[in-house]
C-alpha cells in the first residue's frame, strides 16, 4: 500500500511540473536535500546542495523549458518511509523558440525519507539536450550558455 501511495505522489507530482506548477516538487524537498542533474557544463548540470539553489535551479528550467512535458513510461518504487527509493523512466517533450519540437527520454532516481525527498537525480542524453541549448542561444536565449547553478 505504501508503494503505491508514493507512486500516486510521484505522479501528480509530475503532472504538476507538466502545468509548470513547479512550486509543488519545490514543495516536497527536504531542508538538506540534494539535486544533481546529469552532465557537465550546461546550464542544467550538476550538483545542488542547498534549497536556494535548487529553487534558482527549478526557475531556469521554467525559463528553458516553458513548455515541458512529461510522459511517465515506468516507476519503481522499493524501501520503508524512513528510506524509499523511486525510479521512474520518461520521455518528455518541447519546443525552442522556433517551435522545433524537441524530445528527451531519461531516468529520475528520488530518495524519500518520510514523504519529503532528500536526494534527486536526472539523467537523460546530454547531446540531445546541448542541441536544444544550442538551438536557443542561436535564437537569442542568453541563459541556455549559462553557467551550472552550482552549491560551492
Amino acid at each position: 500500500m505504501y508503494h503505491a501511495i508514493v507512486k500516486r505522489n510521484l505522479l501528480r507530482s509530475f503532472d504538476a511540473l507538466n502545468r509548470g506548477e513547479y512550486e509543488v516538487i519545490t514543495g516536497q524537498f527536504h531542508p538538506r536535500a540534494t539535486h544533481w542533474f546529469s552532465g557537465e557544463g550546461h546550464p542544467l548540470s550538476g550538483l545542488r546542495r542547498e534549497r536556494p539553489d535548487i529553487l534558482a535551479w527549478y526557475d531556469r528550467l521554467a525559463r528553458l523549458m516553458p513548455d515541458l512535458r512529461f510522459d511517465i513510461e515506468h516507476t519503481a518504487i522499493s524501501g520503508w518511509p524512513w528510506d524509499t527509493v523511486a525510479m521512474l523512466s520518461w520521455r518528455d517533450a518541447l519546443h525552442d523558440r522556433a517551435g522545433q519540437a524537441y524530445a528527451n527520454r531519461g531516468v529520475h532516481v528520488i530518495r524519500i525519507r518520510w514523504g519529503k525527498v532528500v536526494d534527486s537525480q536526472v539523467y537523460c542524453d546530454i547531446a540531445y539536450l546541448q542541441g536544444y541549448f544550442d538551438a536557443l542561444v542561436a535564437q537569442g536565449v542568453e541563459e541556455a550558455q549559462a553557467p551550472p547553478i552550482v552549491t560551492e
